[in-house]
């Protein structure tokens, strides 16, 4: 359940973070580099310790994949240890930005997107501890947030103008699910697809790269998932 109020968005997910942190009792699984890792990562960004666990949760269930057991091999679990805190604080309804990753745990928005999407790969083919539909919704609208914040940290938009993106951006991804938009687009393909649509039609003048650098997303793959995006949304309008 989704609730805006007073300029601030918040999410509120009672059963759905009761379940990631009842599913976490596999800590005791983790080693000490990574419990200390933890730690490290949620000092640094101020995260409160249902996070943790959700992202403890999340890394573990990955971990225990055939491409996390990969990874392992090769001593490379590391960055996505990053990522599972990354979508658990978005999962939770943390709010945290790439720049906050980038600055503080001093962690690159390219490195930290392709450590996001192999694990939400990895949700998308197997059993996963929640379901993949309702995580890669809930991660868009809290990309959606964190979009619209960075471009008035910038001063590409009021505060007003913020939050009317937000809310058109909601708008028109929930009309293009209706449609059947497919849960397999990435997360931050679909809040940049759509936050692009409402860019167009707001009349805001934040430019394509401004908005491809803000979802940390490839700017003609973000084109692509616009044009799909504005599609559903004109046959809704039909």
């Amino acid at each position: 359940m989704l609730k805006y109020s007073e300029g601030k968005i918040s999410i509120l997910l009672p059963d759905f973070s009761r379940r990631l942190y009842n599913l976490s009792k596999g800590v005791d699984s983790l080693s000490r580099e990574e419990h200390g890792r933890f730690f490290d990562l949620v000092q640094r960004l101020g995260l409160s310790n249902e996070v943790k666990q959700a992202a403890v949760t999340l890394y573990l269930d990955f971990k225990n994949r055939p491409i996390g057991e990969y990874n392992a091999e090769r001593n490379s679990l590391d960055i996505f240890l990053i990522a599972s805190v990354s979508l658990a604080a978005k999962v939770i309804g943390d709010f945290r930005t790439d720049q906050e990753f980038e600055s503080k745990v001093f962690v690159s928005r390219e490195k930290l997107v392709d450590a996001e999407e192999r694990i939400l790969r990895s949700f998308g083919v197997q059993d996963s501890v929640v379901s993949f539909s309702e995580l890669v919704w809930r991660l868009t609208k809290r990309q959606i947030e964190s979009m619209a914040q960075s471009f008035a940290e910038r001063g590409l938009v009021t505060g007003e103008e913020r939050e009317s993106l937000v809310r058109l951006s909601y708008e028109y991804l929930d009309s293009a699910i209706e449609k059947g938009l497919s849960p397999k687009m990435s997360y931050r393909g679909r809040a940049s697809g759509v936050v692009l649509n409402a860019v167009r039609d707001s009349g805001l003048r934040i430019s394509e790269v401004d908005i491809a650098r803000a979802a940390g997303f490839d700017r003609r793959a973000m084109a692509a998932n616009a044009s799909v995006i504005e599609a559903l949304l004109k046959e809704k309008v039909q």
